[in-house]
């Protein structure tokens, strides 16, 4: 399983598995993984997965986040990646994360659907049976939903202002879906399910 090694001062204070598909780091009792020191933003990094890659955010943090001596906005990881934040250090220890999963047995198929809150369409739900949707107003905002092994990815294809997940733009690497996940696009305020096939 994929994992960071967390130390200070090269003594080794932790190990955290990245068991989840986005785990945020920070200051803040609110984060996934906690590291309270002054140096450290309330929401300064997170792990992303996006198929069987992992990667670093930086989450706009004051001190900045690097990988391999380098600071980084996002960065993919490799096994044994160094990731510095405030005075901490991180070595990543890649893993078949998606593969164990896999192992446990064959999980229920779900799948996903869009309902929309406000805006012109309130009320209405579109179920996300293709392999690729598209919601939006072109030329305005669009974004297009894929999905893949069951898993649902949204990426922002069109329109000069990004759409919001959980009141974050996404970024250029699509963004996994999970239930309940809030959507802001073009002026409609949307949530996610995932329901049993």
């Amino acid at each position: 399983m994929a994992k960071i090694i967390i130390s200070r001062n090269h003594a080794v204070i932790r190990e955290v598995e990245l068991d989840k598909d986005r785990m945020t780091l920070g200051r803040r009792p609110d984060n996934d993984i906690v590291l309270p020191h002054p140096a450290m933003s309330g929401a300064h990094a997170a792990f992303n997965f996006i198929m069987n890659d992992v990667f670093v955010e930086d989450l706009g943090s004051t001190n900045g986040t690097y990988v391999n001596g380098k600071r980084v906005a996002k960065h993919m990881l490799e096994d044994h990646d160094t990731i510095v934040v405030a005075r901490f250090q991180l070595e990543f220890i890649g893993g078949p994360r998606r593969l164990a999963a896999a192992a446990d047995g064959p999980a229920a198929a779900m799948v996903g659907s869009i309902e929309v809150r406000t805006g012109p369409s309130a009320g209405k739900r579109l179920t996300l049976t293709k392999p690729l949707s598209t919601l939006g107003k072109p030329g305005v905002q669009v974004v297009a939903i894929t999905r893949q092994s069951g898993a649902y990815y949204l990426a922002h294809v069109d329109g000069d202002v990004a759409p919001l997940v959980n009141g974050v733009a996404p970024g250029k690497i699509p963004r996994r879906l999970e239930h309940g996940d809030a959507i802001g696009l073009a002026g409609a305020d949307m949530v996610f399910h995932l329901t049993p096939a």
